[in-house]
């Protein structure tokens, strides 16, 4: 840490200084945030105190992997803004504990903790009783193993998977993190009074699910998750299936051979990676995305390599931090030359791929895959609800307009996309598989992405299709990927907008103009409020989750100049 004086009345023995804030994808670099190191929760529950009395702000720091401005926002005065680094000392995973009589196997763990640390500390667990893996594990979790578990619940962090039988139907929700939660600690003022404290709260309890995906509008110090004995899982990749075989219409009830949906049917567990083609000298070039498709397998394949260790494609995994800075470069000096890097890149890939192709271990071994050294991209993100049978017609329509709306710009020597497509596909967020003490009942996280509701019941809406566009902005004319997203996002909400429900990956871009880029479009942003309001009762609406995060926020600390405008109702 860089060393100042402390802020005038700071709670002593709790370390301080300024520190430089800069997210995920470089787009937000605040120099000179003041960030402590708290030792323990009660030390976080002084330095909220103080912070009310000071006038400041109060942020959770973690790793920094995002995308949206939830946690700082760009250009805003650091004068009264403290982060609370959760990440050094409140990391740990408190206890596991299997399965006992009517209560499910479980783990608690501090907020500060990494993904990486969770997975590590329950493959290790004993009690598990998975056949051929140690310990305990989830349905899915986010590729990203370098990120905080308070993090991706506050944004409802998520895999891909849905249940499929045999193997594949654990007796856990396959929707987000935020949809495992049992009960939780935060920072809280309670009724009556101004003063922060730090209180438990059970997953039945009645104003629990507010806090279950949160945006960064609370501050949880540690969590109780729902947890499933661990189990093998077989991930295999291919770049040999065309992408007009993957992406192929359907034309009856079942998807077309070689399909995306095909493989979803059989093993529940697909990603799709795609890098745009384009044409080079008047020729397309085949285009082949990687594939991914993982399937529960308890004994290992003949023809699989185990793997004991997670992040097992180095190719794609070991690039500094200055070749996203180069890239940028480059794309700004020359963006014609957007095509040959997409074809280089996938052919590397391609090529790279073979010793990777087929993978088998323990869950966590396959499951966790990105790292901090991958190329630092900018994405926008949805999730689109649909029926399970909707989903290949859906990618379908996606993956054209995709390429149609790249074939415009190309057509005014504009390469606004020079990045992949990624296409994952999760169960949603249903409360009905956690277990709650006799008397209680589980409700879906609010305002999550995947929460389920009298609409999507009535709809029969069970499963999320998540499109994720990815790119590396350039320096230079950084309006043409922001006016590419505007108009893929204004197709999405058209295209989807009946018989779907629409919502945005919290921690990706979304809301875009083409001026002036994501989170700046009111009307999509209203739109979003009124889809976690529409057809719910009261106690379960955007205006609700407002107004119950603000009556535990007395001092009004969790907040930032983007969040103040995105909690109004």
């Amino acid at each position: 840490m860089s060393s100042s004086a402390a802020p005038s009345g700071f709670p002593s023995g709790i370390p301080i200084s300024r520190e430089r804030f800069v997210n995920w994808a470089q787009m937000i670099d605040v120099p000179s945030v003041w960030t402590c190191v708290p030792q323990t929760e009660g030390d976080v529950v002084r330095v909220c105190n103080w912070a009310t009395g000071a006038g400041f702000s109060v942020r959770a720091r973690g790793i920094m992997h995002t995308w949206s401005p939830l946690t700082v926002t760009q250009g805003e005065s650091t004068d009264k803004l403290l982060q609370v680094d959760l990440t050094q000392k409140l990391n740990r995973v408190v206890s596991i504990t299997p399965a006992m009589d009517d209560r499910p196997a479980q783990v608690v763990v501090q907020a500060g903790a990494t993904m990486d640390k969770l997975m590590a500390a329950l493959e290790d667990a004993p009690g598990g009783r998975g056949i051929n893996a140690n310990g305990f594990s989830f349905a899915h979790i986010p590729a990203p193993g370098n990120i905080t578990v308070g993090g991706a619940l506050a944004i409802n962090a998520h895999g891909t998977a849905i249940p499929r039988l045999p193997n594949d139907d654990f007796d856990i929700p396959y929707g987000s993190l935020s949809n495992q939660v049992l009960a939780f600690t935060a920072v809280v003022t309670m009724p009556g009074s101004t003063a922060y404290t730090a209180q438990e709260f059970t997953r039945g309890d009645a104003d629990a699910k507010a806090f279950l995906a949160h945006c960064g509008r609370a501050l949880l110090l540690s969590v109780t998750l729902q947890i499933v004995d661990n189990y093998n899982l077989r991930c295999q990749s291919f770049m040999s299936i065309p992408s007009t075989t993957l992406f192929a219409r359907p034309t009856g009830n079942a998807p077309p051979p070689g399909s995306v949906g095909e493989y979803l049917d059989h093993s529940g567990r697909i990603e799709v990676i795609w890098f745009p083609s384009f044409p080079i000298l008047g020729i397309t070039p085949p285009s082949y995305p990687w594939l991914k498709v993982w399937t529960v397998t308890p004994g290992k394949p003949p023809t699989s390599r185990t793997v004991t260790g997670p992040y097992n494609y180095p190719f794609s995994d070991n690039l500094p931090a200055f070749v996203t800075d180069l890239l940028k470069w480059v794309l700004s000096q020359a963006p014609w030359s957007t095509p040959l890097f997409t074809q280089t890149f996938a052919s590397f890939t391609a090529n790279q791929l073979e010793s990777a192709a087929d993978l088998w271990g323990a869950s966590k071994n396959t499951l966790l895959y990105v790292k901090d050294t991958t190329l630092r991209v900018t994405a926008n993100g949805y999730a689109v609800l649909m029926k399970r049978a909707q989903i290949q017609q859906a990618i379908a329509d996606f993956t054209s307009k995709f390429s149609e709306l790249l074939a415009q710009f190309q057509s005014k020597s504009l390469w606004p996309i020079n990045s992949p497509l990624e296409i994952r596909v999760t169960a949603l967020d249903d409360p009905s598989k956690i277990v709650v003490p006799a008397g209680q009942t589980a409700q879906s996280p609010v305002i999550s992405s995947l929460s389920v509701d009298p609409v999507v019941q009535r709809n029969s809406w069970d499963v999320a299709c998540w499109f994720d566009v990815l790119t590396v902005i350039p320096d230079k004319d950084p309006q043409h990927a922001y006016e590419y997203y505007a108009q893929l996002e204004a197709w999405l909400y058209s295209h989807f907008a009946d018989g779907f429900r629409i919502c945005p990956e919290w921690s990706k871009g979304w809301a875009y103009t083409s001026g002036e880029g994501a989170w700046t479009n009111a009307a999509v942003i209203q739109d979003m409020r009124e889809t976690f309001t529409a057809g719910r009762s009261a106690g379960d609406t955007w205006s609700w989750e407002v107004q119950t995060l603000a009556k535990y926020d007395q001092g009004n600390l969790f907040s930032n100049p983007f969040l103040k405008q995105l909690f109004t109702v």
